[in-house]
């Protein structure tokens, strides 16, 4: 898919390792720092905690405001939207 560009709500997603914009927040994937509603985070399968929600990254679970995520080549919902990253179907909203 080498970087397709995917607009959800507004926002620009681009997807393997490159940025991603949520909610005007910016996310790095691929073992860069995550901005997740101005907290800073590092991936790499560290965990970590911001605003109560627990995040697990490099392919684990991630929980953001409610919203379950799945970096490096699985899953992910953004704003109700099923993203595949490093992968090849999308189904956005």
């Amino acid at each position: 898919m080498n970087e397709a560009k995917i607009l959800v709500n507004g926002d620009k997603i681009l997807v393997n390792g490159a940025k991603i914009l949520v909610d005007g927040d910016k996310i790095l994937v691929n073992g860069a720092k995550i901005l997740v509603n101005g907290a800073k985070i590092l991936v790499d399968g560290d965990k970590s905690l911001v605003n109560g929600a627990k995040i697990l990254v490099d392919g684990d679970k991630i929980l953001v405001d409610g919203d379950k995520s799945l970096v490096d080549g699985d899953k992910s919902l953004v704003d109700g939207a099923k993203i595949l990253v490093h992968g090849v179907q999308r189904l956005i909203n």
